[in-house]
Formats: structure tokens, sequence, C-alpha cells
């Protein structure tokens, strides 16, 4: 039985969240897998000069998804809502992931509501494969061949650094990832790749936005692509290396990501 968090109605749907720590608030939103402890693991560096907000998308932690579709738009309104029934005022935004795709949106529309920006792992680029998600009869199939069938869950264990264990952790287990529903998948991973193919980053202004982007040795080609894609869109961008080969910083060592991100926040770690 998963754990029961907190939830604030966002209007077509209700996001929950855990929250520990004090001070000025950071919210944390996940990616393609995760839940309400997904930034369980670099908390403990944040939480002392942060009130941590982790929410969790519909569907993917207590919280069930309404309906089968929805945007990106909808994922930046739904965080902004979230800030003002919480009373947050100015917020620091970190995503994970596809997360952080979602989280540079929200700099894009809401550039006066942010004080720091920090994107791990954003996707400079949609696998063409993903094409196949638009389809929801043929998507739906993908998802349960590659999620819910033994060889596809051997590739994604290859191909991705999940944790061992049961549901404890970011949520990057496979034990979680069984129990979220392929309908929940689909519709973010549709929202993601429909907002890749419809917005054109150059067109913009630049993101005014201090921003953070932690770039370990080895991750990858899609978050290692993003730096060459899209690091002339800011006007304060900040790329600390993280010298582990690792794929997922905050994850796999939260000690160096909060080593190299806190003093860019203007807080000695």
């Amino acid at each position: 039985m998963r754990e029961k968090f907190p939830s604030v109605d966002v209007g077509d749907q209700r996001i929950s969240s855990q929250t520990t720590g004090s001070g000025p608030p950071m919210v944390c939103v996940h990616g393609w897998a995760g839940y309400e402890r997904t930034f369980d693991t670099i908390a403990p560096y944040f939480n002392p000069h942060f009130t941590v907000y982790q929410l969790a998308w519909p569907g993917y932690g207590c919280v069930p998804l309404r309906g089968k579709d929805y945007t990106l738009d909808d994922m930046v309104r739904w965080i902004d809502t979230f800030t003002d029934k919480m009373g947050l005022g100015k917020i620091t935004l970190m995503g994970n992931c596809i997360g952080a795709n979602v989280a540079l949106e929200y700099a894009y529309q809401h550039p006066e509501r942010l004080t720091h920006l920090i994107i791990n792992e954003p996707h400079g680029f949609m696998p063409a494969y993903f094409y196949l998600l638009i389809y929801p009869v043929i998507g739906d199939l993908f998802l349960r061949l590659l999620f819910k069938t033994q060889p596809g869950i051997a590739l994604i264990m290859k191909m991705f650094p999940l944790e061992e264990g049961g549901d404890q952790g970011s949520g990057y287990t496979k034990s979680r990832l069984l129990k979220v529903p392929t309908h929940v998948m689909g519709a973010f991973l549709r929202a993601m790749y429909r907002y890749a193919r419809e917005t054109n980053l150059y067109a913009r202004p630049k993101v005014k936005v201090p921003t953070v982007f932690p770039l370990p040795t080895a991750t990858f080609g899609q978050v290692a692509a993003f730096e060459r894609y899209y690091g002339h869109c800011f006007e304060a961008l900040t790329i600390c290396k993280i010298s582990q080969p690792v794929h997922n910083p905050a994850r796999e060592t939260p000690q160096a990501f909060a080593k190299a991100v806190l003093p860019l926040l203007g807080i000695r770690a």
C-alpha cells in the first residue's frame, strides 16, 4: 500500500507532496519515474536551508490521475496553483529528468515567481521512438511491453540506473515502476513529446532566472546535448561539473550534487 501524503486541489487535478525542512521555499518536481520521495537523497543537504516541497505528478504518487491526457502547460499551471495555495511567494524550483523541462517552461512563463532554477537531467531532445506514444493504443501497448514484461524490464534495467529495493528510495525502482499505470506514463510522455515538437525555444527571449545545470562527466545522450542545443537560451546559466561518471547526480552522488549546487544558491555547503 502506497504512503499517504497531503494533497492540494489545483483545478482539474490534485497534487500530493512531502514537505520537510525550514527556510525559503524550494519546490521539486520529478520526471518519468518518481513520487513524493524522489528527492529524499538530497533533502538532508537542502533541508537546513530551505523548506523543501517534493511534488508528485497525478498518478505517480498517492493521488490518482483524472482523465488520460494533459499538456505541459497544464503541469506548469499545477505548479503555479500549488505555490499560490500554499502561499509560497517566490520559490527556488528544481526539476529532475523530464520534470526539469517542465521547470524550464515554468521559468519562461513565470520568471517573476523564481529566485533560482535548477535543472537536473534536462533533456535536449526526445528520442524518435517517443513518436509512438502519440497514438493512444500503440503507445499503451509500447509501454506495457517495455515496463510490464520481463524482457522489457530487463532492457530498462540496462538502460537506466534504477535502484534496487522495494517502494522506498527515489522512486527509480523496478517495483515502483511496475505500479505506475501505463496510461499515467503515456499521458506524461505524450505531453513532453508534444511540447518538444511544438515549442521553439530559440524564438523566445532568453531566460532571465539564474539557472544551475549540474552536469556529470557521463550521462544520457539527450542530457549531454542540452548544453549544445539550449545553452544560449539563458542569460545566467551556470553549468557546474560533477566529476563522477553518473547519470543522475542528485540521486547517485547527493553529497557531490549538494556541494556543487548550494554555493550557487548563495549558501555555503
